[in-house]
């Protein structure tokens, strides 16, 4: 062999290898990639999650459209969700939504259910009484009947109705806190009796 057609195999062997070596490079590891995607895990169709307390009573009812979970961020989104709490063998509350999501309880948070796009918190007593809470978004935490959001709120019951900026409601105490800021000052407007 002259030394011209082994400085021609040694170029051609050194282009391969190092062609070679570059596309494996190039292609990660598939296990790698699946683990920084969040692509759905699991998902469910017009279901109903129902949480009880720790003496077997109904505590709180969550039903949606669509539930799909995310596992890298450990979160559910939600279709159409319809949120139920109950408690103290009173009335419960309702409330509905356009969307939401679900975020689990873990060790730096308690569990929390975000309402977001016509959020509709209704309690109806049998008599005819009513009190609702209508805002564009709400963060719910079930496990102690409580919710908040810093967006407008308008609460209607059968004597009046009540705008503000935001609030706080402990639904279990039938407590709620209103907060106003320099452009929405909380207003409360009350109907004549012969109106309601």
């Amino acid at each position: 062999m002259t030394s011209r057609a082994i400085i021609m195999s040694f170029i051609i062997f050194t282009v391969a290898f190092a062609t070679n070596w570059f596309l494996e490079d190039s292609n990660p590891d598939p296990e790698a990639e699946d683990l920084t995607r969040n692509d759905p895990d699991l998902y469910m169709l017009d279901a109903t999650i129902r949480q009880y307390s720790d003496n077997g009573e109904l505590d709180h009812e969550l039903s949606a459209e669509r539930f799909t979970h995310f596992p890298l961020t450990d979160l559910t989104t939600l279709t159409t969700p319809s949120l139920i709490l109950f408690s103290n063998d009173s009335i419960p509350w309702a409330i509905t939504a356009k969307h939401g999501r679900l975020l689990p309880e873990s060790t730096f948070r308690e569990e929390a259910v975000e309402l977001w796009e016509n959020v509709l918190a209704i309690k109806q007593q049998p008599d005819g009484r009513f009190i609702n809470i209508q805002t564009e978004s709400l963060t719910v935490y079930p496990g102690r009947d409580y919710a908040e959001t810093d967006k407008k709120v308008y609460i209607d019951d059968n004597n009046a109705r009540t705008t503000a900026a935001g609030i706080q409601a402990n639904f279990n105490q039938g407590r709620f806190v209103f907060f106003s800021t320099s452009l929405d000052r909380v207003n409360t407007i009350y109907l004549p009796a012969h109106r309601r």
